[in-house]
């Protein structure tokens, strides 16, 4: 059995991902400006309303990728952005990854639910028996919140890419497989739950 990977809403409490599209370019070039934020992305902040609806036509027009708007439920607005990418059917395997949210959103219970959402129908609607994270080896941030959530350290890619300025980073892979995710999804939860 292999995986297909559709657009699909998914919907949580505090927020809600739906595919990405034209109609989100406002909302992401509000949350997208400010440059600290993409320091470990592959590309820098948005400069104007064109580079952000360039942004979204590659992603769009990535292959083997899924992208997700984030939308705050309560308000309905957009602050930020995530995907499946490196979707593999036959594997039954997919990353989550180029995620990134507004400054006033990061380290708040967004990004936990985001994930949750994600994991939850990647293991129980697509039955996948992998997904995997990449990060920045310089993202030391990331790597934290990877192992918060129960994400396991797989090893480090060593020149794996290279990123804003010309720089070759290193990559730290991270993941989660079929066997764990009923754990992960309870530690979820719990996450979600603290202030």
């Amino acid at each position: 059995m292999s995986l297909h990977v559709a657009p699909i809403v998914l919907l949580g409490k505090e927020v809600r991902l739906e595919p990405l599209g034209p109609v989100h370019a406002q909302g992401l070039y509000n949350r997208g400006r400010v440059e600290k934020d993409w320091a470990h992305l592959p590309r820098s902040c948005f400069v104007d309303l064109a580079d952000t609806r360039h942004w979204i036509d590659e992603a769009l027009g990535a292959q083997g990728q899924l992208p997700f708007a984030i939308v705050e439920t309560v308000k309905d607005r957009v602050i930020g952005s995530t995907r499946y990418l490196n979707i593999m059917p036959q594997h039954r395997s997919l990353e989550i990854g180029w995620t990134w949210l507004g400054q006033n959103w990061q380290r708040t219970a967004i990004n936990t639910e985001a994930k949750l959402l994600l994991l939850t129908h990647a293991f129980e609607k697509l039955g996948c028996v992998r997904v995997e994270f990449k990060t920045d080896a310089r993202n030391e941030r990331s790597q934290r919140a990877l192992q918060r959530i129960g994400a396991i350290k797989e090893g480090v890619l060593r020149n794996h890419m290279i990123v804003q300025d010309d720089f070759v980073r290193d990559s730290v892979y991270f993941s989660v497989i079929s066997d764990e995710w009923l754990d992960i999804k309870k530690r979820l939860k719990r996450l979600g739950k603290r202030p």
